[in-house]
């Protein structure tokens, strides 16, 4: 029954972190046919009533993050396969619709402009984590590589195949970024090492780990 319990509860973080990225409709309330999931007070550091687990049920946009708690590294939620990466070999790499394709060492990631900032993680409906995140702008790393005036769209891939879309407007925005720090220290595997997509405003199935690849499309 145990087993059967922590698997249910994986599927449900895997598919709530994959559901669709926009906001919920604010003039329709769910009913108790298709209400949100029951907020799990079990996770670490959600057992406290002070702390409002009906973040959960919110968009990120929707949600000032700026009097909650940060959350422990060694509490951050983690759904995925963990992938493994040779850190002298890695490189992530940006093409498509660029004038200038880039392949970047974990090295050359490190040594451009950085940004820190404390970001709301919701997965709807199973957990939110809220951390200090550091790690490049996408914004300074596809105007490096030159966009073509018919981009407009921007696919993250992770390894493993996870892949996402943002629009060229998500992507050139302010608190989105490739994050290699979470609370000042470097990613650890099961959270995206050695780069993961921070996404302000975003739903988690947008946040994606281990970044290998940037396209960039009409």
């Amino acid at each position: 029954m145990k087993r059967m319990l922590l698997g249910i509860l994986l599927v449900l973080s895997l598919v709530s972190c994959s559901a669709p990225a926009s906001p919920p409709n604010p003039s329709v309330q769910p009913t108790s046919g298709d209400a949100w999931p029951t907020p799990m007070a079990s996770f670490p550091g959600r057992e406290s009533a002070e702390i409002p687990l009906d973040i959960m049920s919110k968009h990120p946009s929707e949600v000032d993050n700026s009097e909650l708690p940060i959350t422990p590294v060694e509490e951050l939620h983690f759904t995925g396969a963990v992938q493994e990466y040779d850190i002298d070999t890695y490189r992530l790499v940006v093409e498509g619709l660029v004038e200038n394709p880039l392949s970047l060492t974990y090295e050359d990631l490190l040594s451009r402009p950085r940004v820190t900032e404390t970001v709301l993680l919701i997965c709807p409906g199973v957990f939110w984590d809220n951390a200090e995140w550091t790690g490049t702008p996408l914004s300074l790393i596809l105007e490096e590589a030159g966009l073509s005036p018919e981009a407009s769209k921007v696919l993250i891939e992770a390894g493993g195949g996870y892949a996402r879309i943002l629009s060229l407007e998500e992507a050139m925005a302010d608190g989105v970024f490739l994050a290699y720090e979470v609370n000042g220290e470097t990613l650890p595997p099961d959270h995206g090492y050695p780069v993961r997509l921070v996404a302000r405003h975003q739903f988690g199935s947008k946040w994606v780990k281990w970044v290998e690849r940037i396209e960039v499309t009409t």
